[in-house]
C-alpha cells in the first residue's frame, strides 16, 4: 500500500476504510454462540440459490475498492463510484464487463457513495465524510477519534458534483461501524436512508433508516430495521408490499467469512432474512453488494471480495456477478 503521493485528505479516507463502516468494521466482539449468520457451510462460490434468487460470480474488474455503487447511465452503459486508494472514483462501462476510470463526472472527497434520481431528473449523491474540523495540518484525519455524516451534493445532470451539505444523518458516537448508507424512494415519494451503525450495548451492527420529503434534509426513525450484525444494504426493490433488501454480515472475526443474503419485507420495516446466504465462500469474504437491473429479474452486480482473513485490511477487489429472479407460480 504505497501512500507517498497521496493527499492529507486522501489519508484520511485511507484510515477510514481502513477502521470505519466502509467495511461496516465492529469492534471485537465475543464469540457468537448462535449467530444470525450461521447458515448452511455448503454453499461455494459457484451459483447459489436462495428465497427465489441465483447469484453466478464473474471476473474480478481489476478495480480495488469497497462500498461500490452502481447504476445504469442515462445514455447507455454503467457507471461505478468507488471507495479506494486510487485517485479514481468514477468507472465506467459500456457493456458491464470492462470498467475504465471516467474523470469527466466528478465527485467531493468522502466514501459510500449513493446515487438517487429524483421524479424531477436532479440527481442527488450522497457519501460518508467526517463531521468535524479538519485535522492538525500535516496530519490526517483519526476515524477513530472523529464523528462521521452522511452528505448530498445535487446536480441537474449526471454530471458534477460540487461539495455537498450535511442531510441531518450523523455518528452520534466515534466509532468504525458506521455508515454505508443506501438511499431509494419508498412506494409512498419519500426518500430513505439505510445506514450501519453501532450503538451502545449492541452486540453486533444495526440497520437504522431515515426519512426525507425532499432528498436533502433526513429525520432518523426510532428503533432498528435490522440487528444481529447485517450490514451494507443495498435497496434491490422497494414497491407496494414487495421490498427486496441485498445485505453482508458482520467483519468481525469471529463470524467471518463475510457472506451475501437477501431479505424481504411487506412494508421495509419488517425484514424476513433467509436462512441460506446467497453467496458464501470457505476462504473469501464476500461484501457490499449493489446492482442494477438489465432485464426481467436480472441484476448486474458488483460486490467487493477480500481474503478470509483479511476482511478489514484487505486487498478488496470488485468482482462482477449475474443475480437472476424466479418469480413465484
Amino acid at each position: 500500500m504505497h501512500t507517498s503521493r497521496l493527499t492529507i485528505g486522501a489519508l484520511a479516507l485511507i484510515s477510514a476504510l481502513t477502521l470505519t463502516a466502509c467495511q461496516s468494521g465492529s469492534a471485537e466482539s465475543p464469540a457468537s454462540d448462535e449467530a444470525a449468520q450461521s447458515g448452511s457451510s455448503t454453499a461455494t462460490e459457484e451459483a447459489a440459490q436462495t428465497a427465489g434468487f441465483t447469484l453466478e460470480l464473474g471476473e474480478q474488474l481489476g478495480i480495488e475498492g469497497v462500498s461500490p455503487e452502481l447504476i445504469a447511465h442515462p445514455d447507455g452503459g454503467f457507471v461505478l463510484l468507488s471507495t479506494g486508494l486510487s485517485q479514481d472514483r468514477v468507472f465506467t462501462s459500456s457493456d458491464g464487463q470492462s470498467f475504465a476510470p471516467d474523470r469527466s463526472l466528478q465527485v467531493p472527497m468522502g466514501s459510500d457513495y449513493s446515487l438517487l434520481q429524483k421524479p424531477d431528473g436532479t440527481w442527488l449523491l450522497y457519501y460518508v465524510s467526517f463531521d468535524g474540523p479538519p485535522a492538525e495540518p500535516g496530519q490526517p484525519m483519526d476515524p477513530q477519534t472523529m464523528k462521521k455524516v452522511v452528505m448530498v451534493s445535487q446536480s441537474p445532470t449526471l454530471g458534477n458534483f460540487g461539495p455537498g451539505v450535511p442531510t441531518g444523518i450523523r455518528q452520534e458516537e466515534p466509532g468504525p461501524a458506521w455508515g454505508v448508507p443506501e438511499t431509494y424512494i419508498a412506494p409512498d415519494g419519500f426518500y430513505m436512508m439505510m445506514w450501519v451503525d453501532m450503538p451502545e450495548g449492541e452486540r453486533w451492527e444495526v440497520l437504522r433508516t431515515a426519512t426525507s420529503s425532499d432528498g436533502l434534509s433526513f429525520t432518523a426513525n426510532d428503533g432498528y430495521v435490522i440487528t444481529d450484525g447485517y450490514v451494507d444494504p443495498f435497496m434491490l426493490r422497494a414497491e407496494e408490499g414487495d421490498w427486496v433488501l441485498l445485505l453482508s454480515t458482520t467483519p468481525s472475526e469471529q463470524r467471518l467469512p463475510q457472506k451475501i443474503f437477501v431479505a424481504r419485507s411487506s412494508d421495509g420495516t419488517t425484514w424476513d432474512i433467509d436462512d441460506t446466504p446467497l453467496l458464501e465462500s470457505s476462504d473469501y469474504n464476500y461484501l457490499d453488494p449493489a446492482a442494477v437491473e438489465i432485464g426481467d429479474n436480472e441484476w448486474l452486480v458488483v460486490l467487493t471480495q477480500a481474503d478470509k482473513a483479511n476482511a478489514i485490511s484487505g486487498p478488496h477487489d470488485y468482482v462482477r456477478a449475474i443475480l437472476r429472479e424466479t418469480p413465484a407460480s
